[in-house]
């Protein structure tokens, strides 16, 4: 082609110069050797100028070829970069934005605003190209149509939109979207799924325009729009809203709590996943649209195999029992085969199975609400039961003081006795024995009430502490072996029981009696029989009975300050 091009210019040459003069042949080769130098000449002109042309201010569309920390080379030339986007434009988004189509705002050639920003680059499942925007922001659009890429750290105050292009995966983490994630459709018979991964995401709303996606959330996901033709979507996160209007078949799965399901389209619409869907509304009356049952059974059996008590309110109650004109509390009208809770406990059990059958009646309630009613009904019969017959002074309390009687010998004058020896009348053993006797028949009698086993430990104590009262020791009780007992003895004589109560202030005594608690008697019981041990110990020191004297007076005075009255009427 080069040789014939040639041929034809020395041809038109040879015939100029055959059919012009002279003068008129050399002037016309002038010409064209000028014009070609020209030519040439305005060429050479416009590259130089296209190397240091000023791109104009305004919105321009350019393609990124490389950056460095101030500037950004373009398709279009170089450009300063603002301060508010020089977080984009670093070292470690270099290979996210080669290449990458822009549409930017230039003003007196420095880059104030990325209008619309598309990255294109492709990654790999075990390497992804990562695009973090610094906290940065893009006023308009992000458009991905590389695979396997992860956007981080970025404000789009519009779309982002991720293309048919995009067939693997992507990660979108800590990313503000002004207004939706859209993945636009692709359409192929054989497709595989997409895998999104949306991380630290706050309840942005999405459009799914794209069959076979699994979409996966650590943060509720306010909005998801399902439209076109997509008739499989995968959903493992919470979702404010689910909204489905596609042309034909649809099946949700996944997991995950969904407040509201809206079918505006479709024929049949599975929503019988493991997802709990608190609301389901069918806008499209020819849309067949089914979802999961909540199975009940176990809730419904949980409630039929509740078992209640009787209530007995903690309270003074007038009327009659078992002959007695007396009022009853803490359970003393129940009988001791029964257990019993207060009215206060009852109304707060019945309350929580109200709210549990309530659940159960409810034919929207999810599965999620099912459990959640049978967690809390298990948690409040563990309390009711805990809470039954739950008062001191049972039987065992009566069983162990009988257990603890402990008789001395029985003298009338206890001259044969030594000094440090206890010892009683036979009369007043046969008081204690009495007593004994009257306890342990209320122990076996299987109908006996709470208050009948109350006045039998009161009466028991009294019996043992006028029996203990009545301790002698010896010729006259004074002396030991080794040692004055004169004041130990002394303070044991003046010792003086009171009732125990084993109600709140003291209800189960009578108001002119005075009372302590199980707590306080039981210290003193413990300091009067160690006062008791040295007394009776012939060979105890004078160090020993002047620290059990001084022992027992004090616990004498704290078991005198712990006295109350009772406040039970006759």
């Amino acid at each position: 082609m080069k040789n014939k091009a040639l041929t034809t210019l020395m041809a038109t040459a040879i015939t100029a110069s055959m059919v012009l003069p002279g003068t008129t042949a050399s002037a016309a080769l002038n010409d064209l050797t000028v014009n070609h130098s020209n030519y040439n000449t305005v060429q050479t002109t416009e590259k130089v100028a296209s190397s240091a042309e000023v791109i104009p201010s305004g919105e321009v569309s350019l393609t990124i070829t490389s950056f460095s920390s101030n500037t950004v080379q373009t398709s279009k030339g170089q450009l300063t970069i603002s301060e508010s986007l020089k977080p984009i434009f670093k070292t470690a988004n270099r290979q996210a934005l080669t290449n990458a189509k822009a549409t930017v705002n230039v003003v007196n050639g420095k880059v104030t605003d990325i209008i619309a920003l598309t990255l294109s680059k492709m990654g790999t499942s075990k390497k992804p190209v990562v695009f973090d925007g610094g906290n940065a922001k893009i006023s308009g659009n992000l458009t991905v149509t590389g695979d396997y890429n992860k956007v981080q750290n970025l404000t789009i105050s519009k779309e982002l939109i991720v293309t048919a292009r995009v067939k693997k995966a992507i990660t979108i983490e800590s990313v503000t979207v002004g207004d939706t994630i859209t993945f636009q459709p692709l359409r192929l018979k054989k497709i595989s799924w997409l895998n999104v991964t949306l991380k630290d995401m706050l309840t942005p709303d999405i459009n799914v325009q794209r069959n076979k996606i699994m979409l996966g959330s650590d943060k509720l996901i306010s909005n998801i729009q399902v439209t076109d033709d997509v008739p499989l979507l995968e959903v493992d996160a919470d979702v404010g809203k689910l909204v489905i209007d596609v042309k034909n078949d649809f099946s949700l799965q996944g997991n995950g709590k969904i407040e509201q399901a809206t079918v505006k389209g479709g024929n049949n619409v599975a929503l019988d996943s493991s997802h709990h869907i608190s609301k389901v509304q069918v806008d499209d009356k020819n849309a067949k649209v089914t979802y999961a049952v909540v199975d009940k059974t176990a809730l419904t059996a949980l409630i039929a195999s509740i078992q209640y008590v009787p209530v007995n309110n903690n309270e003074y109650n007038n009327g009659y029992y078992n002959g007695y004109n007396n009022g009853y509390y803490n359970g003393y009208n129940t009988f001791t085969s029964e257990k019993w809770t207060t009215q206060a406990v009852r109304t707060a059990f019945d309350t929580a199975v109200s709210s549990a059958q309530a659940v159960a009646n409810d034919t929207r309630a999810t599965k999620e609400q099912v459990q959640n009613a049978i967690t809390q009904l298990n948690n409040a019969i563990n309390i009711y039961k805990a809470a039954q017959n739950s008062y001191v002074g049972d039987k065992n309390t009566l069983t162990n003081l009988i257990n603890s009687v402990q008789y001395v010998d029985v003298y009338w004058y206890g001259n044969n006795q030594n000094y440090s020896n206890a010892w009683t009348t036979q009369v007043e053993k046969d008081a204690l024995v009495n007593a004994v006797a009257s306890a342990r028949n209320i122990v076996n009698n299987y109908n006996a009430s709470q208050y009948e086993i109350t006045n039998a430990i009161n009466n028991l104590n009294n019996a043992i502490t006028t029996y203990k009262n009545n301790y002698k020791y010896g010729n006259d009780g004074n002396t030991g072996y080794y040692g004055d007992k004169s004041r130990l003895s002394s303070l044991l004589s003046s010792i003086k029981y009171v009732a125990i109560s084993y109600s709140e202030n003291g209800q189960d005594v009578y108001y002119n009696e005075k009372w302590t608690t199980t707590y306080a008697y039981s210290n003193f019981i413990s300091a009067e029989t160690s006062a008791r041990a040295i007394m009776n110990d012939q060979y105890a020191s004078q160090e020993q009975i002047n620290t059990a004297a001084s022992n027992l007076q004090n616990a004498i005075y704290t078991y005198e300050l712990s006295q109350n009255y009772g406040s039970r009427p006759y």
